[in-house]
């Protein structure tokens, strides 16, 4: 009897169990407390890619100094260490803005999605790249910036405008130098050679977009969804 009394009464949750359980047990102050902490965690751990990312444009400049003591490197490696600092500049210095979390699972938001996906392809095609975005442009807006220190905010902001156009050329004329030069392919990607800036500064730019943290704001506005949800 006790077994079949379990039998009848035993049931395994279901994940709209769950879902209900975790919506019905977290009241405002408990979503306020996650947000803050997903977005601590979040911001430490940008943060912290971030600094380590850094040693992929800064170790090479120190193995750059050498040739700068002959005077047919001299050139070159002048400009190479320039483009990698300004790579190194555009990764701490300037932060892209915080990306903003998708909501999935409501209707309208998915209508909206959709006619935002079919704007961001029309701009896409609009700007010559067809039908796909480098991932290092995608949401391309202004940067943040953070303050720089020694140098005045007129001249950060001009920085903040132009550094990572200017370097996509110098990059690109140190490759073009390179090719002229008709080196094997090893050598154009080692200490001098002229593939290594540019390869480098797109390594930089697309972990750029990676390195987005997630917008607070965006997670505040997902919490009148998870409200509508219980009623």
């Amino acid at each position: 009897m006790a077994a079949q009394r379990l039998r009848k009464t035993f049931k395994y949750p279901s994940e709209s169990d769950d879902e209900d359980a975790v919506e019905a047990g977290m009241d405002e102050q408990d979503q306020a407390h996650l947000i803050s902490s997903l977005s601590s965690h979040d911001t430490s751990a940008t943060h912290t890619y971030t600094l380590a990312l850094l040693v992929l444009p800064l170790a090479p400049t120190i193995l750059y100094l050498p040739r700068l003591f002959s005077l047919s490197t001299i050139i070159p490696s002048v400009v190479a260490i320039a483009s990698l600092l300004a790579t190194a500049y555009t990764l701490y210095f300037l932060p892209l803005p915080p990306v903003e979390p998708d909501v999935d699972g409501s209707s309208a938001n998915t209508k909206t999605g959709a006619r935002s996906s079919k704007g961001k392809e029309k701009a896409e095609s609009a700007r010559g790249y067809g039908s796909k975005v480098p991932p290092w442009e995608k949401q391309a807006a202004k940067p943040g910036r953070r303050p720089v220190p020694y140098i005045s905010d007129e001249v950060a902001d001009l920085l903040a405008e132009y550094i990572v156009t200017v370097n996509r050329a110098v990059c690109g004329i140190l490759a073009l130098f390179e090719t002229w030069q008709a080196r094997a392919w090893s050598e154009g990607l080692m200490i001098g050679g002229g593939y290594l800036p540019g390869l480098i500064c797109m390594i930089i730019l697309y972990a750029r977009t990676e390195l987005r943290i997630i917008d607070v704001n965006g997670l505040e506005r997902l919490k009148p969804v998870a409200k509508g949800k219980d009623s």
